[in-house]
């Protein structure tokens, strides 16, 4: 009876007040249309150029603090100096030439000498390229006289040990007939490069200690902070200041609080993705692994095993279990920064901490492979893969408080678990002189894990008056972790030889242990909860081969030493 073709009064209003809105946005877009283009009227110049502006800016800046530096060379060491104003320069010039500038004539010559070699009888290419790594490990043990790093045998000792620990782990291969041996030399000689390069020549020991020298300031810079919150840890005597010695946590928590807030600025500027993808880039020509594989060992030595496995979560779900293995490994294989800073307070070698983590990169790749190669096709195999990082912050200040506030967490976590590894430690040792009392004999955990671990130490090239005491650290640090070991090791390092320290270190560092397990097992079962089954399974055997990856390292750096 009635009809509603036309509108009611409420329709019509509700229709008006929907037009007066459209025409009030319209004019709030034009009006922020209108500020932005006259805002960027005044600059137009500078927002239509600002990168090239922005990288003039940065070179005049650069070269204009590098040329006084050297030319008048009050202090500091000007071969750092140098290397870094260059690596500025090749950056900006990297960013500004056109794409494949650089990178073809690179790729050229790569190519030539690939086909070149190609070309060689094959017999020829496989002697050449199997025999060279050993023949170079060997006659750099036998032909070095004997000096303050140690004598022939031991070096010679040391060549054997990481033939042990080769064909241990290729003992328990999982398919020993899938194992390339391309990626087994050629990861091996790599680790060798690198320990001539880092431990022998005298630039690249320079640089290294130059950093870890800067890394051991690091643990000062959070001074003033400190001062702030728990007061002066000093004493006035006359006008002079000394400093007390401070606890752990007045002094290391701190500065891994400081350490935190700089990485995530850094990421905040994407350049830790930017140095960890060049890495990557660089590594993934030299031996035939993925990119997510690439990814994750490249960044672990800076971020360590928790951001490394972060960084590759969005392709978990998808990794073959060779590939999970392998990022599970590189992992176990080193150290974080923060952990870094922590082990310094216990008195711990910088320099060597800092080789012995950048010659695992290629080790820990070699033992994975070994012990878990690769039978199916992975899905980033031979393309070079952006780590991902989704948690981008509104600006750097924000990444620094974000940085700040998983400083205090990582901080808590650190020493509940100190507290609690070194209280069980502290029980299991008083249970066991308690048992043992009655027959007459002292015994700890200290001197079973010296038992247990006294063949590992005399193999990896340790002189025989430190092995008791060095195998004594190394079993406390697999069984228990870094800081435990750490903490017992360097009260005996100042009556050790100088190799015996300087391998025990390398031997040492490392996340290879048994509660390591635990973290790495929740990490990736929050990144990829379909993977449950194959992390549970993996877990265990690629801890057990990044704690042979750092005893390799060691290997090696007893043989060049």
């Amino acid at each position: 009876m009635f009809h509603d073709d036309k509108p009611t009064s409420i329709h019509m209003e509700d229709e008006k007040a929907e037009h007066t809105a459209d025409q009030v946005e319209v004019e709030v877009d034009n009006d922020d249309t209108f500020s932005q283009r006259s805002y960027h009227g005044r600059f137009g110049f500078y927002y239509r150029h600002s990168r090239v502006l922005n990288h003039i800016l940065t070179f005049c800046i650069c070269t204009g603090l590098f040329i006084p530096a050297v030319i008048l060379r009050k202090e500091g060491n000007v071969l750092v100096l140098s290397l870094l104003y260059a690596a500025v320069m090749w950056w900006l010039l990297v960013k500004n030439l056109p794409k494949g500038t650089i990178s073809r004539p690179i790729a050229f010559v790569w190519n030539s000498g690939a086909k070149a070699i190609n070309s060689l009888p094959k017999l020829m290419v496989k002697v050449i390229g199997y025999g060279i790594p050993p023949v170079a490990l060997i006659l750099t043990a036998a032909l070095r006289a004997d000096d303050d790093h140690g004598t022939r045998g031991q070096r010679l000792i040391s060549c054997l040990g990481l033939v042990v620990l080769l064909l241990l782990t290729i003992a328990t291969s999982k398919n020993r007939k899938a194992i390339s041996w391309k990626i087994v030399w050629t990861g091996i000689f790599m680790q060798y490069l690198l320990g001539l390069l880092i431990i022998r020549w005298t630039v690249g020991y320079d640089i290294f200690q130059f950093i870890a020298q800067q890394a051991e300031n690091f643990l000062s810079y959070a001074k003033e902070g400190r001062e702030f919150i728990f007061g002066v840890n000093a004493v006035t005597v006359g006008d002079r200041q000394w400093d007390l010695p401070g606890s752990f946590a007045v002094s290391v928590l701190p500065a891994i609080i400081l350490f935190a807030a700089v990485i995530q600025c850094l990421y905040y500027y994407n350049i830790v993705q930017s140095v960890v993808a060049s890495m990557a880039s660089l590594v993934i020509h030299i031996i035939d692994i993925s990119g997510v594989e690439c990814v994750a060992a490249c960044a672990a030595p800076f971020v360590g095993m928790s951001e490394a496995s972060m960084l590759v979560g969005p392709f978990v779900s998808e990794m073959t279990e060779a590939e999970l293995h392998q990022v599970l490994t590189s992992g176990f294989a080193t150290i974080s920064g923060s952990v870094f800073l922590g082990l310094l307070t216990f008195g711990a070698d910088a320099t060597a901490l800092l080789t012995c983590c950048m010659m695992s990169v290629p080790c820990a790749i070699v033992i994975s492979k070994i012990r878990f190669p690769e039978e199916e096709v992975p899905l980033t195999r031979g393309t070079a893969v952006a780590p991902a990082y989704k948690d981008r912050e509104s600006n750097a200040i924000h990444a620094i408080s974000n940085g700040a506030i998983f400083g205090i967490k990582l901080c808590i976590v650190i020493v509940a678990v100190l507290l609690a590894v070194i209280s069980l430690l502290g029980l299991a040792n008083g249970f066991l002189g308690w048992i043992f009392h009655f027959y007459g004999v002292e015994i700890s955990i200290q001197k079973i894990a010296s038992w247990v671990l006294y063949p590992l130490a005399w193999l990896v090239g340790i002189p025989n008056s430190d092995l008791q005491p060095c195998a004594e650290a190394m079993g406390i640090k697999f069984i228990l972790n870094e800081f435990a070991a750490f903490n017992t090791f360097t009260k005996v390092a100042p009556s050790l030889t100088r190799r015996g320290a300087l391998l025990t270190t390398y031997a040492m560092a490392s996340f290879a242990n048994i509660g390591s397990i635990g973290t790495q097992i929740s990490l990736f079962l929050t990144l990829a909860p379909d993977r449950a089954d194959a992390i549970a399974r993996l877990s265990f055997s690629a801890c057990m081969c990044g704690a042979v990856s750092t005893l390799i390292s060691a290997c090696i750096a007893g043989i060049v030493s």
